[in-house]
């Protein structure tokens, strides 16, 4: 397969990752901070809205912790190919 085109299919499935990773972050964090006040208004409150940046962050550190465990056992598993 040619090189250029290898590279835009990876760009391309990283950018669906990482657009999933994000609607999944929306996801959660609506049905965690805001579903439970009931009916939306046009403002949050400061008990949704601190809600919402904890859950955000969460989110973004067990992504980070997980992608990193995947990451090493790939690389383990690289290298025992390679033995």
């Amino acid at each position: 397969m040619d090189p250029k085109m290898q590279q835009f299919i990876q760009a391309e499935t990283e950018r669906q990752r990482f657009q999933t990773v994000i609607h999944q972050l929306n996801e959660k964090c609506w049905e965690t901070c805001i579903e439970p006040l009931g009916k939306p208004s046009n403002r949050l409150d400061g008990k949704a809205e601190t809600c919402l940046k904890n859950c955000v962050d969460r989110f973004i550190d067990t992504n980070i912790l997980v992608t990193g465990r995947f990451e090493k056992k790939a690389a383990s598993i690289g290298q025992g190919e390679l033995d």
